[in-house]
């Protein structure tokens, strides 16, 4: 099984960077698709990338420094993977660190993720330096509230 391993820095508060993670308005500024809640620990997220929908499984979690989704459900190739956020401060913002573990894809297919998640973190990013503050909608908690 292979890890996708992806590290940038980000010049921004890590509440920013966490509410880009954490919440369906947030995840929505830098996934390339669409992103619902599904019940009150998952999320689902689609995009023409994948087969079918994933449903990721928040499954831990600790505010502004890790978080954890465990794919329960959907393309087959995502099923039982892992994803790992790990934030750490830099001299200037953070330091971003994605895990995405337990692949079990071709080099050519696991290259072309691994191409995907660098150019989400990009737009996560981009995202995170607009000075705009995420719409309030009471719709869109986070599903840790």
């Amino acid at each position: 099984m292979a890890t996708l391993l992806h590290q940038i820095t980000i010049d921004a508060p890590a509440s920013r960077i966490w509410e880009m993670l954490t919440s369906r308005l947030g995840l929505q500024a830098w996934w390339d698709g669409t992103v619902s809640i599904a019940g009150g620990d998952c999320w689902r997220l689609s995009s023409d990338d994948l087969e079918s929908p994933v449903t990721l499984k928040v499954v831990e979690e600790e505010p502004d420094k890790s978080l954890e989704w465990l794919c329960v459900q959907g393309d087959p190739d995502w099923e039982n993977t892992l994803v790992l956020w790990t934030l750490e401060k830099a001299k200037r913002g953070f330091t971003i660190r994605l895990e995405h573990r337990d692949w079990r894809l071709s080099e050519i297919d696991l290259a072309a993720e691994n191409t995907r998640w660098g150019e989400r973190l990009m737009k996560l990013r981009l995202q995170c330096h607009h000075n705009d503050d995420l719409p309030v909608n009471d719709d869109d908690l986070s599903v840790w509230t």
